[in-house]
């Protein structure tokens, strides 16, 4: 049953909100704030309702009147470009308000401005496509899934990514066509590339645990091709994945042309990202971050990075003030390997630790019992559970001599383990980042039971076009 609605707000996902005429939430796609529309339901839940606009009855003054995009309604990647890039900064504070006011956070200071780009486009400097080949024709098709659906849409333009990969992603569907290399080996077409797009990587992402020998020949032949055509394509690799599930990587790569990585430069520091490096994927915007976190840093600081990735946060505070005492946790062997070869890269004192953070956060507290506390004392430091509030200080500046915890972790959050041993640490000050604020502000809630208070919350808008934003928090203890 079609109703008319007035739209009221943005969600924190793809939905603007409406209520019906009985006084229900109401979801719908598309739809700006200010705009009248008319919608029908199509998925009625317990107390709230999706909806689709049937028409646009008024348009708000709030829209993009020309999004760049003519795909955007229906591609899952872009849930907001139909609204201007102004508004767009304004929701997404207005979201994070929601969520530090719904979490119950002691926070009471007005939240500042999300930081937007100048630019707010071209500015993915990587892409990941599923591919589907159509049976019909034999061609393979790649981009993004149709939103709440398996149907892949074909891209062949998004102004969102460097404009590049729509050229190299062009050829390598039209290469794989013409060499037979269909969906039933190939899982997805991975890009990357530096700032200046003068170095890109290419993988093919399979799904076989090694490929027959001629179909690595044919790949190998694709590859020399797009790099006769494309200079800027200095390697390209192969990724064997076999997992049945949505984990797009898998752990062996293969570097079939060139040296498997390239070279990106950010805050002065020089980075080597391979295939499976976690960088993100906003360059201009992740130097804001670095930004912001070198003001809460002594040079003589003592560092945790926790979730460190490829090292990147660490590199580039470290490049910024000398003197920085760096240890960084990651759970993926190559990240690892990475963040080992960048400080080498860049002369950089930091030690970089493999395995999860819950485990590793753990013995760091009992690797090196201080010599000044009793024996008793030492016992209890054994189990970070049965630490006592007289020797949280001891952990922070005996043990460790930590000053500040930096944790960047996935968009699940930290785990409960996690925080527990953050705050039994007791640490003066951790600065966390995070790309789903709303684990964010459950993480936050957990802390504030450790006696730490959240001192600042920016939002950084590395995702212009999309609901997602990333969130800046600095949390310091109160004891």
């Amino acid at each position: 049953m079609k109703q008319k609605y007035k739209i009221e707000s943005m969600s924190y996902g793809p939905f603007a909100i409406s209520h019906s005429a009985e006084g229900e939430v109401v979801f719908i796609e598309n739809a700006c704030p200010e705009d009248e529309v008319e919608a029908e339901v199509y998925d009625k839940r317990k107390g709230f309702s999706y909806a689709s606009i049937t028409e646009l009855v008024k348009e708000s003054s709030l829209r993009n009147p020309d999004p760049n995009c003519k795909l955007h309604k229906i591609c899952g990647s872009c849930q907001w470009q139909h609204i201007d890039y102004n508004e767009q900064l304004k929701f997404k504070k207005k979201n994070l308000e929601d969520l530090v006011r719904e979490s119950k956070i002691d926070f009471n200071e007005e939240l500042p401005d999300v930081l937007g780009m100048e630019e707010p486009w071209n500015y993915r400097n990587k892409v990941c496509y599923p591919v589907k080949t159509v049976k019909s024709t034999g061609r393979l098709q790649a981009g993004y899934f149709k939103r709440n659906s398996n149907e892949l849409i074909n891209i062949k333009f998004c102004p969102i990514q460097y404009s590049i990969f729509d050229e190299i992603i062009d050829k390598v569907k039209d290469l794989c066509s013409d060499k037979l290399i269909t969906d039933e080996v190939l899982r997805h077409i991975l890009l990357r590339s530096n700032n200046d797009k003068s170095q890109v990587l290419l993988c093919l992402i399979v799904r076989k645990k090694e490929l027959f020998p001629e179909t690595h020949a044919s790949i190998k032949e694709i590859f020399k091709t797009l790099t006769a055509e494309f200079p800027q394509l200095k390697t390209c690799t192969i990724n064997y994945n076999t997992l049945s599930t949505n984990v797009i990587l898998g752990e062996k790569t293969e570097t079939v042309i060139g040296s498997g990585y390239i070279f990106e430069t950010v805050n002065d520091l020089t980075l080597r990202i391979s295939t499976t490096s976690f960088f993100q994927v906003n360059t201009k915007q992740f130097s804001k971050i670095i930004d912001l976190i070198v003001p809460e840093l002594k040079a003589d600081s003592k560092i945790l990075d926790a979730y460190c990735g490829a090292g990147i946060i660490s590199l580039a505070l470290a490049k910024k003030l000398s003197g920085l005492d760096i240890t960084g946790i990651e759970v993926v062997a190559s990240a690892i390997k990475d963040a080992n070869k960048n400080a080498e890269i860049n002369d950089v004192k930091a030690h970089f630790i493999e395995g999860k953070v819950e485990d590793q956060i753990l013995h760091l507290f009992q690797k090196a019992p201080d010599a000044r506390l009793a024996s008793s004392e030492q016992a209890e430091l054994t189990d970070v559970s049965m630490m006592t509030a007289k020797n949280k200080r001891n952990v922070a500046d005996g043990l460790l001599g930590v000053d500040v915890v930096i944790v960047n972790p996935p968009r699940k959050g930290c785990t409960n383990k996690v925080l527990d041993a953050l705050g039994e640490m007791a640490v003066k000050k951790i600065i966390y980042v995070s790309c789903n604020p709303s684990t964010l502000t459950r993480d936050i809630k957990r802390l504030e039971g450790f006696g730490y208070k959240l001192k600042s919350f920016q939002g950084v808008d590395m995702f212009p076009h999309t609901y997602h934003v990333e969130t800046l928090a600095i949390l310091e203890t109160t004891s």
